[in-house]
């Protein structure tokens, strides 16, 4: 992938390194642009895990760790590799059945272990490795992107949507005010975050403490339901025609994981564990519905595993999962389109019916 000049082509991917912006490695980081043929854009955060504590910043993802089955909790840099494994799914732009093939695409790399919002440099103890440094920097990460593209895309887009996946749907939520900042002239703003449920008591400690947080959003996370803080600051802090759309799949294997290593240590499937992430969920979506101006959801039990109860994590990276009709014949491309066109539905209301 070539580094991004001014003479971009259109429907071509760049890569642009930003000036003193890091993985949680120290590493460089690089940003992903594409110039479509319409005025749309799509900023688009990528997930991979999460760092909270001095044990799981000791567990990043490694050559041999995705050879083996110990534990690795999180992406720690943004390699050639990586930027090539982004450009799948929701990110194929060149499947015309995507709705996004020919927009404007900002395309946000993960590597910092902290949901895109950090701003902190962690020093904790490796075992092995001894005195190290966790580079907690999404929040620097993405404001220097910002700045990338308001020089790369200077109109004001006739539609911006801001979406994320896994921890970048956290970050997509946490970010979405500045990103429409951006364009204050845009009066069609959709902000899509797909796989964002992890209740933890946790949250207010690692917001405040350990990521370091703005104040701004240190201010919402209170609960132990992050994402429902998110977009309570998102609404507060969005235009009031903003539409707020949400996509988790009921028994998410790979956050089933995650919240029970958060809450009680150990990351693995059990049964204690689906249903406390199932249950948690419906309440969470419930509580956004009750709260949320303009908030439709997608929840779906597809492709649930008959040996362990669980159901496939991130849907728009696979073209599979976003294509086909998933839940109530609806598909996830064609949910997105319809909201789009002004028509949003929820999906999986026998979900969360009481």
């Amino acid at each position: 992938m070539k580094i991004l000049t001014n003479k971009a082509k259109t429907q071509k991917w760049y890569r642009k390194p930003l000036d003193g912006c890091v993985s949680s490695k120290g590493k460089p980081y690089n940003i992903t642009l594409k110039k479509g043929t319409v005025n749309k854009l799509l900023v688009m955060f990528a997930g991979g895990g999460a760092s909270w504590n001095e044990d799981t910043a000791a567990k990043p993802v490694t050559a041999l760790t995705a050879l083996g089955k110990k534990e690795a909790l999180y992406i720690s840099d943004v390699s050639p590799m990586i930027l090539r494994l982004m450009h799948v799914g929701i990110l194929n732009t060149n499947d015309r059945r995507n709705p996004f093939h020919n927009w404007h695409i900002l395309a946000l790399p993960y590597a910092t272990a902290d949901f895109h919002i950090g701003n902190n440099k962690y020093a904790y103890k490796d075992v092995k490795a001894g005195n190290k440094v966790l580079h907690h920097n999404g929040m620097k990460n993405v404001e220097a992107a910002l700045d990338v593209l308001k020089e790369f895309i200077r109109e004001t887009p006739e539609m911006l949507v801001i979406a994320g996946l896994s921890a970048g749907a956290f970050g997509c939520v946490a970010h979405c005010p500045q990103i429409r900042n951006l364009y204050p002239d845009c009066n069609n703003v959709v902000v899509y975050s797909e796989s964002s449920h992890l209740h933890s008591s946790l949250w207010p400690h690692i917001a405040k403490d350990v990521w370091k947080v703005s104040s701004d959003l240190a201010n919402y996370i209170k609960s132990e339901d992050l994402i429902v803080d998110l977009f309570r600051y998102a609404q507060d802090n969005m235009p009031s025609h903003t539409l707020f759309l949400h996509f988790n799949s009921l028994w998410d294997k790979e956050f089933i994981k995650f919240m029970n290593k958060m809450n009680y240590g150990r990351y693995s499937v059990e049964p204690q564990s689906l249903q406390e992430y199932n249950d948690t969920l419906i309440n969470a979506v419930r509580k956004l519905k009750s709260e949320i101006t303009d908030y439709s959801y997608f929840l779906t039990d597809y492709r649930k595993n008959q040996k362990d109860g669980t159901t496939p994590h991130n849907f728009s990276a696979a073209s599979k999962l976003l294509y086909g009709k998933t839940q109530d014949g609806m598909s996830i491309a064609n949910w997105l389109m319809r909201a789009f066109e002004k028509k949003p539905l929820d999906i999986g209301k026998e979900f969360v019916k009481q």
